[in-house]
């Protein structure tokens, strides 16, 4: 068993403050108590709290103390009977103070020791000092502090799915909605959203949001009506908002929906125009880049929040995915119209400035140049594919490049944490598909991952403890 040996320095009779900055010198038969926090992790077992004295009593003196704090005695810790006896002639005496090491996974608690009573000299006097203990605890839930691959599975099939990756890709559990909750997630996998320990799964074709602890995957609820076609999912305090594309022959029944937090439902609908897919949140806006549904549009919505207000920005065909940078600017990738669509045009990337919404700067891309996945990494640097072919570029470049980083990948879905990079290949869309991982800071390969069907979208699923 490990020990650690805290001080509470004694010498006497009367309890006063000490630190490294006092230039005190105690009085014979003084008492203090130090003022230092200590932590002590959950697995250190018994932590020795030694009282001294430098002048030792004629006679047993007893210290009284009691206990506060957000640990709870004989569930957290355990601790000797106030109070403790200094015995006559002794120099120290020790408090044992042993953690629980349980299995329960806890914020960080603290123990505070006080002391409130000198017996045993009649001369005995105090001021009131504590002593500090922050607990950490040594528990993670299951699924803490790793990578979340959603599987969007086949269309009318029900056999979407989410696993659980280890930060080291040494680990991967599958199905985890299904092993903790005992039945399937549903049909289509669309996207995951966050809020605190949350976790909102957006099921297309099952027309509803699976709600779960992110770090146990426990159901907390399933949001099931309110939802046509729904895609994806931006958080703005205790308001979700949930682009849906309605019926798909139907160009005029397009919204977002909010969803209420608490109570975990649709509270109203925000009618937008046709084929709104990515969403994304700045402060109390929320813009809506309009893909076109089965078709093309041409606009990112920036929706107000706190009314309700809609703008509409013209941008160029088919906007598919949008970054913001740390300087207020909002990148937005335009597809353009593919060839067997009609009228061919090329793709563009188009720079909003938010604070008025307005267009600063396009990008051109070649007539038959169609972009796709927008990511950007922990240095700022923007990321997309075109035809199999990764580019990247500075957000303030004025040109685009024409070198790619890597050749030959023709993913379905791109995922860039930190300055890892996540593509995802889902082969034929029957069979099971891959993850490749590559490490943008040389554009090595660290490893390439057999998974499920359809592999659409990893998410970092980090503990805000």
């Amino acid at each position: 068993m490990k020990k650690i040996f805290l001080s509470i320095i004694t010498a006497g009779v009367l309890l006063v403050s000490c630190s490294d900055d006092d230039d005190v010198t105690l009085p014979e038969g003084t008492v203090s108590i130090s003022l230092s926090t200590t932590t002590v992790n959950e697995e250190d077992g018994d932590v020795e709290i030694t009282l001294n004295t430098n002048n030792p009593f004629l006679t047993d003196v007893e210290i009284a103390y009691e206990l506060s704090g957000t640990a709870t005695i004989n569930e957290d810790y355990t601790i000797a009977t106030s109070p403790v006896t200094l015995t006559a002639g002794a120099t120290t005496v020790n408090i044992t103070l042993s953690i629980i090491d349980d299995e329960t996974v806890e914020l960080e608690e603290t123990i505070t020791i006080a002391i409130t009573g000198i017996t045993g000299d009649d001369m005995a006097e105090f001021v009131d000092e504590e002593l500090t203990i922050t607990l950490v605890d040594n528990d993670s839930y299951p699924y803490e502090n790793g990578l979340l691959l959603l599987h969007e599975g086949n269309f009318g099939q029900g056999n979407a799915r989410i696993d659980f990756l280890s930060n080291d890709l040494q680990t991967n559990q599958t199905s985890i909605f299904s092993e903790v909750n005992g039945r399937p997630l549903g049909d289509t996998g669309q996207s995951i959203a966050f809020s605190g320990d949350v976790a909102y799964i957006v099921l297309n074709n099952s027309q509803k949001i699976e709600v779960v602890n992110r770090f146990t995957f426990e159901s907390i609820t399933t949001i099931d009506s309110g939802l046509l076609n729904p895609r994806f999912m931006a958080i703005v305090g205790e308001k979700g908002y949930v682009t849906n594309w309605g019926d798909g022959t139907n160009p005029d029944d397009d919204y977002v929906a909010v969803v209420n937090l608490t109570t975990n439902s649709i509270e109203s609908n925000i009618a937008v125009a046709e084929g709104p897919e990515a969403i994304l949140a700045n402060g109390e806006t929320v813009y809506v880049a309009h893909q076109g549904g089965f078709g093309q549009n041409n606009i990112v919505s920036a929706i107000n929040t706190t009314n309700s207000a809609v703008v509409e920005i013209t941008v160029d065909d088919s906007p598919n995915s949008m970054q913001l940078t740390a300087e207020g600017e909002l990148f937005v990738l335009c597809g353009g119209v593919p060839s067997w669509a009609g009228t061919e045009s090329g793709g563009s990337l188009i720079v909003i400035e938010t604070a008025d919404n307005t267009v600063a700067r396009t990008l051109e891309f070649a007539e038959t140049e169609h972009p796709g996945s927008l990511e950007v990494d922990a240095d700022g640097e923007l990321y997309y594919m075109v035809a199999g072919n990764l580019f990247t570029l500075n957000v303030d470049a004025t040109d685009l490049p024409t070198n790619p980083i890597l050749t030959g990948k023709f993913w379905y879905g791109m995922d860039i944490i930190g300055t890892t990079l996540y593509g995802s290949d889902a082969k034929d869309y029957v069979s099971n598909g891959a993850v490749e991982v590559y490490d943008l800071t040389d554009i090595s390969l660290i490893s390439t991952l057999d998974v499920g069907v359809i592999p659409a979208a990893v998410y970092e699923n980090v503990s805000s403890n």
